[in-house]
């Protein structure tokens, strides 16, 4: 074999330099691959951060609610003066914020009201409701007067003065009222006023 052809050829140098290209070139790909794998690991954790979140909120809509258990009414000869509402939260219910939810009562050919909850005024007219009594709840219901909120065990009484629009409930009206909870699914209830009122008479309208 003539080895004279193979003279001036630095076939090291050549092999050298094909090393560090593969070389930068590996680097390279793991960078790219570290890059990769950290992008979809956060977007992953954000999508279990997110499924998780929904998840809660989608079981808080489900679990949380409330009870009407009884409606009644004083009754006048110009109408329904005043209104209680008894109402607990349903089995297993989160808590239920009484100042963040509306009540929205509607009777036969009278426009709806909206009320929202009132530390001092229950006044139909103004739109104001409030707790007339904490009948069953856990600790003192002082320190829920400017925060209330009912758990499930609680009970309340919710307290309505119709007098100065007593003669919308008048006898024979339907009514319907429905509870619009800021966080779970709403309550909704009607039922017909008494044919005829005796002045003076309280009664369960529902």
């Amino acid at each position: 074999m003539d080895l004279r052809r193979f003279r001036g050829m630095r076939i090291d140098d050549r092999r050298a330099d094909i090393g560090v290209g593969i070389l930068i070139i590996f680097i390279a790909i793991l960078l790219i691959t570290g890059i990769v794998v950290t992008a979809l690991v956060d977007t992953t954790n954000l999508f279990t951060r997110k499924a998780a979140e929904t998840g809660k909120e989608s079981k808080t809509q489900v679990t949380t609610g409330i009870n009407v258990i009884s409606v009644s009414g004083n009754l006048t000869d110009s109408g329904i003066t005043e209104i209680s509402i008894l109402i607990e939260p349903i089995t297993g219910s989160g808590i239920v914020n009484v100042d963040t939810t509306i009540i929205r009562i509607a009777a036969a050919g009278n426009p709806s009201a909206i009320l929202k909850y009132n530390r001092t005024s229950n006044s139909y007219g103004d739109g104001f409701f409030n707790v007339s009594r904490w009948l069953r709840i856990n600790g003192d219901a002082s320190d829920r007067l400017d925060d209330p909120y009912i758990e499930y065990g609680d009970m309340i009484e919710i307290g309505i003065n119709t007098t100065a629009d007593a003669s919308i409930f008048s006898p024979n009206t339907e009514v319907t009222i429905e509870f619009l909870l800021e966080a779970g699914h709403d309550a909704r209830i009607e039922f017909r006023t008494p044919l005829t009122y005796l002045s003076g008479e309280y009664v369960e309208l529902y």
